[in-house]
């Protein structure tokens, strides 16, 4: 009877001893991942972008693996995982901007006059192997750039949704910053259309949440009327651009009093003459804008002036196969994007547990942070 009872007690404390160990388990998983998200933001201070991506992308497969893939606790892990992807994905275009500076034009061995046809066969040869490795690694410079900006988008895609159905003022708030990231990468492809529509939802839900002066809403007034200045739409451009600044110059009359309450503070003192550095720029796309405003203006005029004495001269031109001066006035107006990878715009991000296992392509590329 003692044994069974000893045996009873050891079967009943079991339970509780696997929930204690899988709370024990749970509780490491976040506290390691709490430490690589830490580690991640220093290398980002430091200006070390590829320590900082390998980072974060431990932490998402940690959480991912122990939460789930759009689990509460993952949403800051693939944020900054796919912003750092994105400025990763900024420097190898900056990298491949440079990528032929290597290659050289002319040698002195060149200029000198070879003895033999076969010498300077030998010669053109090795000049054709160099071009050859500088277009080369430009190309795949090229495709890491793409890689990088894909794997953000779809880090940044995990992110939202896990921050989207969450009510809390922080948590709209950390999708609005997302929006912004994604709206980065979509202009960073060329893919105007695509980044105006994720700024515009950051906007509308900065507005809801932050006060009329936060320097956050200047900042997406102004990324909304630059994507806007790329579609050569100037009107709405200038109305943002100008939003801009009058949420700027609000915060300088709020730093202002908040000065003369407490008889001069540093930290304001410093915001403040950022901020006056900020807006002769502001005021400049401003002008530039409805500079750019006036000559699409003139140019679209020029444009139906010819092409209505066209059509007086030559009654017969659609007939005979020529375009219409409505579609050859369409044509000339167009601006050319970059239609959107269809596949990967309407991804839906429910299982992202491959992309954790993803290594970003520059770890395998020269490029040094």
């Amino acid at each position: 009877m003692p044994e069974e009872t000893s045996s009873s007690a050891s079967v009943e404390e079991q339970p509780c001893s696997s929930s204690a160990a899988a709370a024990d388990s749970t509780a490491d998983a976040m506290e390691e991942a709490k430490k690589l998200i830490g580690t991640g933001k220093k290398h980002l201070v430091m200006g070390d972008v590829v320590s900082a991506v390998s980072v974060f992308q431990d932490a998402c497969s940690m959480l991912a693996a122990k939460y789930g893939d759009t689990a509460d606790e993952c949403g800051e892990a693939f944020f900054l995982c796919g912003k750092s992807l994105l400025e990763l994905a900024r420097m190898e275009n900056g990298v491949f901007g440079n990528a032929l500076q290597g290659v050289p034009e002319e040698s002195e061995e060149e200029e000198q006059p070879s003895n033999s046809n076969i010498e300077s066969a030998d010669s053109l040869d090795d000049d054709d192997d160099d071009c050859e490795d500088g277009e080369t690694n430009g190309q795949e410079k090229e495709e890491d750039e793409v890689e990088n900006l894909q794997l953000a988008w779809e880090m940044l895609e995990v992110a939202k949704v896990i921050y989207k159905r969450r009510q809390g003022k922080e948590d709209q708030l950390m999708a609005a910053q997302t929006y912004l990231k994604l709206g980065e990468v979509s202009a960073e492809s060329g893919n105007y259309p695509q980044a105006l529509e994720d700024f515009q939802e950051c906007l509308s839900l900065q507005l809801k949440h932050l006060l009329p002066h936060s320097r956050l809403l200047a900042e997406t007034h102004y990324h909304v009327a630059t994507t806007l200045c790329y579609m050569a739409q100037y009107s709405q451009a200038i109305q943002h651009y100008n939003s801009s600044i009058q949420v700027i110059e609000t915060r300088l009359a709020m730093l202002q009093e908040v000065m003369a309450a407490a008889d001069g503070a540093a930290e304001e003192k410093n915001e403040m003459e950022e901020l006056k550095q900020l807006l002769p720029d502001i005021r400049g796309k401003v002008e530039d804008a409805k500079e750019s405003q006036r000559t699409a203006i003139a140019a679209s005029q020029a444009i139906q002036q010819t092409l209505r004495g066209a059509s007086t001269s030559s009654a017969f031109l659609c007939e005979n196969g020529g375009p219409s001066s409505s579609s050859a006035f369409a044509a000339s107006s167009q601006i050319p994007v970059k239609s959107p990878d269809s596949a990967s715009s309407s991804k839906a991000a429910t299982d992202i547990s491959h992309l954790v296992r993803k290594k970003p392509a520059s770890q395998s590329s020269s490029v040094q942070s």
